[in-house]
Formats: C-alpha cells, sequence, structure tokens
C-alpha cells in the first residue's frame, strides 16, 4: 500500500474509533446504521489484527457482503 492508502485507512479508523467511543461514552449500542456504515473498517482492521493483511476497506469493494461477514467473524 502507499502512504497515501495507509493515510487514508488510518484516517477511517480513527473515524470509526470516534463514532463507537462517542456511543459508548453515552451509554449506548452504536446504531444500526453506525455499525453498517463502519463495517468495512471494522472488517479491515479485524484481517490486519488477526491476519496480518493490510489490504484496507477498500479491499470489500465489489465483493460478496459474506466476504466482509467472514471477516468480522475472525
Amino acid at each position: 500500500m502507499s502512504d497515501i492508502d495507509l493515510r487514508k485507512e488510518l484516517e477511517r479508523a480513527y473515524r470509526c474509533i470516534c463514532g463507537l467511543h462517542t456511543s459508548i461514552r453515552e451509554g449506548k449500542l452504536p446504531e444500526d446504521a453506525i455499525l453498517a456504515y463502519q463495517s468495512p473498517v471494522i472488517g479491515a482492521a479485524r484481517r490486519f489484527v488477526i491476519e496480518g493483511k493490510l489490504d484496507g476497506a477498500d479491499y470489500f469493494e465489489g465483493k460478496h457482503v459474506s466476504v466482509l461477514h467472514d471477516a468480522q467473524k475472525l
């Protein structure tokens, strides 16, 4: 991945963490819309942490949604 791609992934990850943290601070679970919007970022984070793959959230574009769901179950 290029430096630009890595920065984009980091920005996505930070926005995701910020949104989830805001929900937690307010004592509520994230809304389904927030989780749906951030699903590719969460899947990318799980793939990186568990498998060491740094393909990013764009990896899921054009793939069947089951690929994303599988990444979130790792």
